[in-house]
């Protein structure tokens, strides 16, 4: 049985992936939809400790307590830097970035923000130390979408850290692995289209579906159907 690991993006957490891991499990697929520290249902675990390393531990005890193998690991927007990271994990086949960020090693997501964007951004944090979310239309769900009113309840403060924290050297077994770019026609973020940009450069098999950013919300049909024929090979 092919198993996958749903990692969710920024200010999300395992309820966004309600409807794509119903439709995969429905076609007799494994599914595990776990959330990251500090987020969803996690927020209350929040602390300065909370960041990209914490996040790759989090997916890394995920796989050990679940007992996976074979695994298409699949991480959406932020997702992706932490899905790469736990790929070193020999339960890992298979990396798919799900209009994910670019993942370079020594980078952080606000890599080439302007200073002062990045310090007017910091003054707004919550306790702190964490990003209160946008509203949904800035992962392109528009509001009067039905899934507009669900993410607005939902979404969650961003921890700080995994904002800034540039990301560590990636495991070498990650650029052995298949990897897949699965990208949203009508992103209009910055961080994905530069993500794309660097899956096509790199070669990565390349699969277009035609919604905005934020896949699992408003394309979940779709996006489940890539993911199996992908888990499936």
């Amino acid at each position: 049985m092919a198993e996958i690991l749903l990692v969710h993006g920024a200010w999300h957490g395992g309820w966004c992936w309600r409807h794509v891991a119903e439709l995969l499990r429905s076609e007799g697929l494994r599914v595990v939809t776990p959330t990251l520290t500090g987020l969803g249902e996690r927020a209350h675990l929040l602390s300065a400790e909370t960041g990209l390393a914490q996040h790759a531990a989090d997916l890394h005890a995920v796989i050990e307590a679940e007992e996976m193998a074979d695994v298409t690991i699949v991480g959406h927007s932020y997702g992706a830097l932490p899905a790469a990271l736990v790929s070193g994990h020999p339960a890992i086949a298979r990396h798919v970035s799900l209009d994910g960020v670019a993942v370079i090693e020594g980078q952080a997501l606000t890599h080439g923000l302007p200073e002062e964007a990045v310090a007017a951004a910091r003054a707004t944090l919550v306790d702190g130390l964490a990003l209160a979310p946008p509203d949904p239309e800035t992962f392109d769900v528009p509001a009067g979408h039905p899934a507009h009113a669900w993410a607005k309840r939902r979404t969650t403060p961003m921890p700080w850290r995994s904002l800034v924290e540039p990301l560590p050297p990636l495991p070498g077994r990650f650029r052995d692995l298949p990897r897949t770019y699965v990208a949203a026609a009508r992103n209009s973020m910055a961080g994905p289209a530069a993500g794309r940009a660097q899956a096509e450069r790199e070669g990565w098999q390349l699969v277009v579906i035609d919604s905005g950013h934020d896949l699992p919300l408003t394309a979940p049909a779709e996006t489940a159907a890539a993911i199996a024929r992908l888990a499936r090979g």
